[in-house]
């Protein structure tokens, strides 16, 4: 279940439920969930790189009616990334670029973050991280076009590459028992640059709460 913005710069939230069916093989080998399917063939002791398939949201015109009217709607995409991921002791630090189509474009994240084991059954852990992105990327969004802006109530809007956001994690892993894991998941992005000054962002600080219940086979 998840509880957050329409999309990127939205004033109104929405709830989703969204089932999904995750495989994770010999630490990241194989994996397959909703962020994509995919693999880490180079693994070392601290290390690991790999690739992956996924597919972008995109954004309906017809979900929001008051603030979209005239934009059009951007296409879903299915996006091929790189990433990483580097552990020293209990700090994670992961990036990830990803390529969509000319929707989408381009965008590259970095992250760091760390776990606190509270109980055998309780974890706790914490993140900040930051999102770039190209001029594909932030005109699709956040960008205003000049037959959008004839037909909406928005003026023209060039948005540009660079930092789009950054954002801090804070959750609970809890294991119900050995089959069953629940997870409480609290995030908060703050939009920066063209990105928070486009008239089409309405708001910047955009929080969201995740609420997960998983059972493993």
């Amino acid at each position: 279940m998840i509880y957050g913005p329409a999309y990127d710069g939205s004033d109104e939230y929405k709830l989703k439920v969204v089932p999904t069916i995750s495989v994770d093989y010999e630490d990241g080998l194989f994996f397959a969930g909703i962020g994509g399917i995919g693999s880490y063939p180079i693994q070392g002791e601290n290390y690991k790189l790999g690739a992956s398939i996924g597919r972008s949201f995109g954004r309906e015109e017809s979900k929001d009616r008051k603030n979209l009217r005239g934009m059009g709607d951007i296409d879903s995409s299915t996006t091929i990334s790189l990433m990483g991921e580097y552990g020293f002791g209990p700090v994670d630090i992961s990036g990830k670029l990803t390529k969509g189509n000319s929707d989408y474009g381009t965008t590259a994240t970095m992250e760091i973050g760390t776990r606190f084991p509270i109980t055998n059954d309780l974890m706790l852990m914490t993140s900040a991280g930051l999102t770039w992105a190209d001029d594909d990327h932030m005109n699709s969004y956040f960008g205003v076009s000049s037959v959008q802006a004839a037909r909406s109530s928005y003026r023209r809007y060039q948005a540009e590459s660079g930092i789009k956001s950054v954002g801090v994690n804070a959750g609970a892993f809890y294991a119900l028992t050995k089959e069953v894991d629940m997870a409480l998941m609290l995030s908060a992005d703050k939009l920066l640059g063209d990105a928070a000054d486009s008239p089409i962002t309405h708001k910047d600080f955009q929080p969201s709460l995740f609420l997960m219940t998983s059972y493993k086979f």
